[in-house]
């Protein structure tokens, strides 16, 4: 035979192969509705997501398939928050899909996020709950108190305008900045410095904000993920050290872990990363956890806080009456300076509209997908072993079942109406709570602390920019 005859022969064969896997792909799911292209390829989910709105077009195609839809041939979404409770249950027999792995920020070492493992999740959680939970962190709440300040102080010198200047402020970035201290200063005992700077250090967030959908597309890819992630090809990998933003966070995470477990004279703090040291974390562990915390602790929470102030200043009413709300409290002695965590989960107005936030405009939509080893059944609908089943945030966020008919307008006043019962508004506040993964056995450690911070910026901020506290010539 010869050479072209045998490379069409193996192409043919290649081809064949091909086919009837598609083919077997789509029986898997052809009884589950979705888009058509999806139950033939994972091109459409993959293009979904490099499009930037991937959790957009799935609740719109949960809006028109239903409760479970297909989203490739090994995936469907499912927009339902009851159900996803269930799946997500601690005695489920639901568990994290390899896509998890996509997650490793340190493509040869896994991390609380990315473990699949069940035993070894929980053992490596139950190290780092004391730190994240502030029973070893000296001062947690002052921390967060001085960061809320520093970034009060960065807009009152320079970005107030004045009778003869008008000063813009980029809001978002600034918030950014001041997440990033925030989680730096509780991890590391010393805040990065982005407020003080009052710039984009080392590239951090353009370069995150540039590889995390290439990085969360990758995780889409089994096969390429097993791939690049494989040891035997770390010669071919770029290190991840060497790269501009992500590789300069790496480098401080690993010089302050190697103060931490230096052999013959450690440095010992009270910190998130003393509490680690203290509760077993192996060094590698700990640096894998520190990035961890940086990367996402800071993204997620700037983003409630971002998402959630343009909604009080786009909105007269709301801003009012949270306004009302502050000064009432601070005349009547009900709100000290800084305000503390206990004074403002007793501010019902300020609490409504934490929630609404949380809810119109979730901090985390990635596909968090899970995956059984035998069939189940999710909505009615049969889901194959092997199917990852992701959620739809924007899907039962936005139920109008849930959430009244109103449930696409930011109106925090839902959450204080006479008319909701005590049963709808458990309902709603397990809902909404799902953004941390409440009630799961992957709960977001990091809950606690974004919480103390939601409570305390809105505050001071509309506090410190109040037009009834600011200086007359301004």
């Amino acid at each position: 035979m010869s050479l072209w005859a045998l490379s069409l022969s193996l192409f043919a064969i290649l081809a064949t192969c091909i086919i009837t896997q598609r083919i077997r792909d789509y029986a898997r799911v052809k009884h589950i509705p979705g888009p058509f292209w999806a139950g033939w390829t994972d091109l459409w989910m993959i293009y979904t997501q490099l499009s930037g709105r991937m959790c957009f077009i799935l609740a719109d195609t949960n809006k028109k398939y239903g409760p479970v839809a297909k989203i490739a041939p090994r995936w469907v979404v499912c927009g339902d928050a009851a159900e996803l409770r269930r799946i997500w249950g601690v005695r489920s027999a639901w568990q994290r899909s390899y896509w998890y792995r996509g997650l490793r920020f340190d493509p040869h070492k896994d991390n609380a996020f990315s473990t699949l493992d069940d035993a070894a999740h929980e053992t490596l959680r139950a190290k780092l709950a004391p730190g994240y939970g502030g029973k070893d962190v000296d001062d947690l709440h002052l921390q967060i108190d001085r960061q809320v300040a520093g970034l009060v102080s960065l807009l009152e010198t320079k970005y107030l305008s004045t009778d003869t200047e008008f000063k813009t402020v980029d809001l978002a970035r600034k918030v950014q900045y001041f997440t990033l201290d925030v989680i730096s200063a509780l991890a590391f005992g010393k805040e990065l410095g982005y407020l003080a700077a009052d710039t984009d250090l080392h590239g951090y967030i353009q370069t995150t904000e540039s590889t995390l959908p290439a990085m969360l597309a990758t995780a889409l890819v089994p096969w390429f993920l097993y791939t690049i992630q494989s040891p035997h090809l770390k010669w071919l990998i770029p290190n991840v050290r060497n790269m501009v933003g992500i590789g300069a966070v790496l480098r401080v995470a690993h010089d302050t872990v190697s103060e931490r477990y230096h052999p013959t004279n450690p440095v010992v703090k009270r910190d998130m990363l003393g509490s680690f040291v203290r509760h077993g974390l192996t060094r590698s562990e700990a640096e894998g956890e520190t990035v961890v915390q940086i990367i996402a602790g800071s993204d997620t929470s700037a983003t409630a806080i971002r998402s959630t102030l343009l909604f009080i200043i786009t909105n007269p009413l709301v801003y009012s009456r949270l306004q009302t709300e502050i000064d009432d409290g601070i005349k009547l002695g009900k709100i000290s300076t800084p305000i503390t965590d206990a004074e403002a989960r007793k501010l019902p107005y300020l609490q409504a509209v934490i929630r609404e936030g949380l809810r119109l405009w979730p901090p985390a939509t990635a596909v968090l997908p899970k995956v059984s080893t035998s069939d189940q059944i999710v909505c009615g609908v049969r889901i194959p072993a092997g199917t990852n089943v992701a959620w739809a945030p924007f899907a039962f966020l936005r139920c109008r079942e849930t959430f009244g008919d109103d449930a696409d307008l930011f109106r925090p006043e839902r959450w204080l109406s006479v008319s909701v019962d005590e049963n709808r508004r458990k309902i709603m506040e397990q809902t909404v709570m799902m953004e941390f993964a409440s009630g799961s056995r992957w709960e977001c450690l990091g809950k606690g602390v974004a919480l103390v911070e939601l409570n305390k910026v809105f505050v001071e901020v509309s506090f410190s920019f109040s037009t009834a506290y600011l200086p007359s010539h301004l």
